[in-house]
């Protein structure tokens, strides 16, 4: 991929993990993650990024540590795990994160478990959430399925299967319930602001994409990489290019960062995606680029949309759901919980924040 000039935008990336906490949660690597985030926005070109992945509370304090910086998405438990947050009241909850300082919840929702550990999203369990979320306009970034050819062996690469990626041995829900109980979601909760990670997988099929988009008018999709998304759009690229600007007001710039984990990789997605969406150019993953994201035979093709299309993915969307800057964060109140909790950790930082303040 060559190196190009890009144009000035304004970029928020709405898929960003905070990928140094997932081992280690201590106040060196809390900063180190801070650095890591605010290098990436500089080096990267982006303005603003929306980090999630704790239940801690560290993106919040990464949040407050770089005001006006990150956009910080709180936890609700993914189909698998909905034992870490047992007998919720959602309204109370989704209350209690906008009053902390959140912007949205997830990323959450339904990567594919064993059917015995699965939680349907449109189940009992998380019916308050949807009706919390909606009611009071808190946006949910959501993950609903994975790539459809982890259904099939044959066809799932082997970095799927190092990672245990792989579903067709009939343990686990099929990628049509899946979408089944989102479809069940969007129609019972017409003004829910979600996005759905990764096109929804849907990119092998435009004309699906373009039924559903058109069938739920609330749903919104991000471009977070697998680049199988960049491959299967090259694939039909002048019909795709079409879809893109008839559905620009709907679609997400989003990198997936944190998946990668030193700056050349992060870069590398930003790159990719950037190449893809402004230029006609031909191109390939990158050395550069992380493991997951598949070296294809056949080059990617970008879109070259036009400037209009582009400010709305790259930012104007981001902005319409989850607001035009990041809340503020009730320092007074985040210690409190955290000291409730006994996340000493994060009551600590914050509280050295108050102090700066």
């Amino acid at each position: 991929m060559m190196e190009l000039d890009f144009e000035d935008f304004s970029l928020i990336d709405c898929h960003v993990h905070t990928w140094m906490l997932r081992e280690n949660l201590d106040q060196v690597t809390i900063e180190k993650q801070g650095k890591a985030l605010v290098e990436i926005i500089s080096e990267g070109k982006l303005s603003q990024m929306y980090i999630f992945d704790s239940h801690t509370h560290a993106p919040l304090y990464l949040k407050a540590r770089y005001p006006g910086t990150l956009y910080a998405g709180g936890f609700a438990p993914w189909t698998g795990g909905t034992a870490l947050l047992p007998d919720v009241d959602w309204s109370k909850y989704i209350s209690r994160l906008i009053q902390l300082g959140y912007d949205g919840i997830g990323e959450m929702g339904s990567k594919p478990v064993t059917r015995d550990m699965h939680i349907p999203l449109d189940s009992a369990y998380y019916e308050g959430l949807w009706e919390s979320c909606e009611e009071l306009g808190f946006p949910v970034l959501c993950h609903v399925g994975d790539v459809e050819d982890f259904w099939h062996e044959r066809l799932t690469p082997e970095w799927a299967k190092e990672r245990d990626w792989g579903y067709w041995e009939g343990y686990y829900t099929t990628l049509e319930k899946l979408y089944g109980e989102i479809e069940s979601i969007l129609f019972e909760h017409p003004s829910l602001k979600i996005t759905l990670c990764h096109f929804l997988f849907l990119s092998p099929h435009l004309e699906r994409a373009d039924e559903f988009l058109g069938t739920y008018p609330n749903a919104n999709l991000d471009l977070s990489l697998g680049v199988e998304l960049m491959y299967n759009i090259s694939r039909r690229r002048d019909d795709y290019r079409e879809f893109f600007i008839r559905h620009d007001d709907r679609i997400l710039f989003g990198t997936d960062i944190g998946v990668s984990t030193t700056l050349p990789q992060h870069l590398a997605r930003i790159n990719l995606l950037r190449t893809f969406l402004e230029t006609d150019e031909e191109f390939y993953t990158p050395s550069s680029a992380d493991d997951l994201l598949t070296r294809y035979e056949e080059p990617y093709i970008g879109l070259d949309l036009p400037r209009a299309s582009l400010e709305k993915i790259y930012s104007g969307n981001f902005r319409r759901y989850w607001g035009n800057e990041p809340r503020g964060v009730n320092l007074e109140e985040i210690i409190t919980t955290c000291e409730k909790n006994g996340n000493k950790v994060i009551a600590d930082a914050f509280r050295k924040l108050t102090k700066k303040h």
